[in-house]
């Protein structure tokens, strides 16, 4: 009788302990799906810095930009796409980030998303995105022929904790 009792608190420790490692390594997974997901924003944000033509910061524009009317040097800059940026590739100042949007609707991009497939609950980790852009004009000239560097930040929340992922490119002239 001894013998059972025993050997049924050691499966009952060893149950608990086992249950409490699969929580964690879940928690674990659920975490790292968020980070390779902020990590996918950040790549489209540099993609779309590094493929947005023309890039050209030393050339004027011939024609008015059809969304500000303005006649300025080529570098890209969204205002018709609703009520926030979804790119802006022109400078900001020292150590200023830039909230960016993905749908030009909301600062809000959602870094995971999940169905739950019995019940249909969606649940998504939403976060924001920022950048700088600095001109790093290592020739001197005026107006600058760049290159420009641009960093990237998303920022979210999970279980009460703050996550901050950060990613750069530089970007020369197209000419």
């Amino acid at each position: 009788m001894v013998e059972c009792v025993v050997a049924i608190g050691v499966l009952g420790i060893g149950v608990a302990c086992a249950v409490g490692e699969l929580t964690r390594m879940n928690s674990l997974a659920a975490s790292a799906r968020n980070m390779t997901g902020a990590y996918q924003v950040l790549q489209n944000q540099v993609d779309l810095f590094n493929s947005i033509s023309p890039f050209n910061p030393q050339k004027t524009n011939l024609t008015a930009d059809p969304c500000s009317g303005l006649t300025t040097a080529q570098i890209p800059k969204d205002a018709c796409h609703g009520s926030y940026p979804m790119y802006d590739m022109t400078t900001t100042a020292a150590g200023a980030w830039r909230s960016i949007s993905v749908d030009g609707a909301t600062f809000n991009v959602p870094v995971y998303q999940y169905t739950d497939p019995v019940t249909g609950t969606v649940i998504v980790v939403q976060g924001q995105v920022q950048e700088q852009v600095s001109d790093l004009n290592f020739a001197g000239t005026t107006p600058s022929s760049g290159p420009y560097q641009a960093l990237f930040r998303v920022t979210y929340s999970f279980r009460g904790k703050a996550y901050t992922f950060t990613m750069s490119t530089v970007r020369a002239s197209d000419i």
